[in-house]
């Protein structure tokens, strides 16, 4: 489920980043260009944390599944990386 609040996340935040890069063009069709330039540079920094976070959220989700892939357990079998203490 975590994955999927990062996923969420970060296309928020993609969708931010476009919407202030919008903005920002908007600004330069009425030849505020000086005024368009923090709305860019913060556009920029937006849309990499979400392009970021979308990143983590595919690579955990990758990473889970592979793990249950290579290491399947069921009801009464035990984790080949949990080894017993022998007295």
């Amino acid at each position: 489920m975590r994955y999927w609040l990062r996923e969420l996340a970060g296309w928020l935040l993609v969708g931010v980043g476009l919407w202030l890069f919008y903005e920002a063009y908007q600004l330069c069709l009425v030849h505020l260009v000086i005024s368009a330039w923090p709305l860019v540079v913060a556009g920029i920094f937006v849309f990499r944390g979400g392009i970021q976070l979308l990143k983590v959220a595919v690579a955990a989700r990758v990473c889970r599944e592979a793990q249950e892939r290579l290491y399947p357990v069921s009801g009464g079998e035990r984790r080949p990386w949990i080894a017993e203490r022998r007295a």
